[in-house]
């Protein structure tokens, strides 16, 4: 999703530039970063209040898996109910000018190409899970480059579930190199393609946000922007 600025405007990043060349860098090293509290508590607050009001209208619809032909619901492999950002609302729009801003920093410190991003809010209901994927998809053209994650759960506890494993490549099939709770106010980047992860089962609801950076891969010398 593009956002509009002003002329000579800039988007208003989630963090400083050194706090922001720390996760880009460890990103650059070893296909992922974590960042802890990265996300301002009140906006955690607000897009926490968004989502929970979007469900309480009934505004989520269950994911799916894939996309196009390979389009499933799989409740095997995924359970989740999910709605697109829009930018519309303030709390929503203030994510995404964090992000265009990372956006930007990641395409300046490793000449990504990154095009535009694009992010729903998941809200995990008790027993949702997401097997281990990849979330770049095998049957399109390259698109997603980056993963981000972002919790919006408030006073997360140990046995309330819903981490999010790691692993280092799609060949790695041991144990995962990495465990994540879904600590409100944390935040992941990941390499969309090489990176394969998987959230555990939830006891209770599990709030957050998922979203990609993509290039653009085009067809036909046509842009191809995010719906």
């Amino acid at each position: 999703m593009a956002l509009d600025f002003p002329a000579g405007g800039a988007p208003s990043p989630f963090f400083g530039d050194n706090r922001t060349a720390a996760i880009i860098d460890e990103l650059a090293s070893k296909g992922w970063a974590h960042a802890e509290a990265a996300l301002p508590a009140d906006l955690v607050i607000a897009l926490r209040g968004r989502l929970e009001a979007l469900f309480a209208e009934g505004e989520l619809a269950r994911a799916r898996i894939g996309r196009g032909e390979s389009e499933t619901r799989a409740l095997a492999i995924r359970q989740t109910g999910i709605t697109w950002l829009t930018g519309e609302h303030p709390a929503e729009r203030r994510f995404l000018e964090g992000t265009e801003a990372l956006r930007r920093e990641i395409n300046r410190a490793l000449f990504a190409g990154l095009f535009e991003f694009e992010a729903h809010f998941a809200r995990y209901p008790e027993g949702g899970h997401y097997a281990r994927h990849l979330d770049a998809f095998a049957d399109r053209p390259r698109d997603r480059v980056v993963s981000l994650v972002a919790w919006l759960n408030a006073d997360w506890r140990a046995g309330d579930g819903g981490e999010l494993d790691l692993w280092t490549s799609p060949n790695d099939l041991g144990p995962p190199v990495a465990t994540l709770a879904p600590r409100g106010g944390d935040l992941l980047l990941l390499m969309s393609e090489t990176i394969p992860h998987a959230v555990r089962a939830t006891h209770k609801p599990r709030l957050g946000l998922a979203g990609w950076f993509r290039i653009n891969p085009g067809v036909g010398g046509v842009l191809d922007p995010a719906a």
